[in-house]
């Protein structure tokens, strides 16, 4: 699913399905879509100024679904409970489709750790695009290190004044991590950091064959 209006149209159909779910657990009223759908025109007229292309339009799109829900079910559920449904709501609906897809690659690859970086540099250009500024700090056979020095995401949530829900962005990557399994794919990955905690954001790429110490900052996925 390469085309942006396509990616975007499938995931915003997975988050109004997850949030109709959730009207009668979450003690929401009937008309919070509604709600949410006016909230989202308001706060896209606030970042125009951040869409230069049809990547940067989906990705906008993407952050202020998590903002326009955020705005409206925290004044009715609190601020943690509001965080816990924009999770469910963005995260949720396509994780089994992300870590069933991602581990049937890795699965299936002659060799997992050049397929990852693989899908990880197509994704860069063809998912993140040119307003994500990036670097690759290591990228040879034995380790792939991407760096993001600024995050089309993080710039929706600053211009919204909700960066609160950083960690919540972040966590949507966690549905192709979580599909790599050190010992069968031979991959050791972490992110020393995201915009949730630093600057800066840091994907580490590595084989398990060598010293993987060495290359990798920490041994555990933030």
């Amino acid at each position: 699913m390469n085309d942006p209006s396509e990616s975007i149209a499938y995931i915003e159909r997975g988050f109004y399905d997850a949030l109709r779910s959730s009207i009668a657990t979450a003690g929401l009223p009937d008309d919070v879509e509604a709600a949410v759908r006016a909230r989202l025109e308001l706060r896209r007229a606030q970042c125009r100024h951040l869409v230069e292309n049809a990547l940067d339009e989906a990705n906008v799109e993407f952050t202020l679904l998590a903002v326009a829900l955020f705005d409206v079910g925290e004044p009715v559920m609190g601020r943690e409970r509001a965080m816990r449904l924009v999770d469910e709501c963005l995260n949720q609906p396509l994780r089994s489709y992300v870590v069933e897809g991602t581990r049937q690659l890795l699965d299936g690859s002659d060799d997992a750790f050049r397929a990852l970086v693989d899908v990880s540099k197509e994704r860069e250009h063809d998912y993140l695009g040119p307003s994500f500024a990036r670097s690759r700090l290591i990228d040879d056979d034995a380790g792939y290190v991407l760096q993001i020095d600024r995050c089309l995401f993080h710039e929706v949530l600053r211009a919204c004044g909700r960066t609160v829900l950083q960690p919540i962005l972040c966590r949507f990557d966690l549905n192709w991590i979580d599909a790599i399994d050190r010992e069968r794919h031979g991959i050791c990955f972490v992110r020393p950091c995201t915009f949730a905690t630093s600057s800066r954001c840091q994907f580490w790429f590595a084989r398990t064959a060598g010293d993987v110490a060495s290359r990798l900052p920490v041994l555990h996925a933030t």
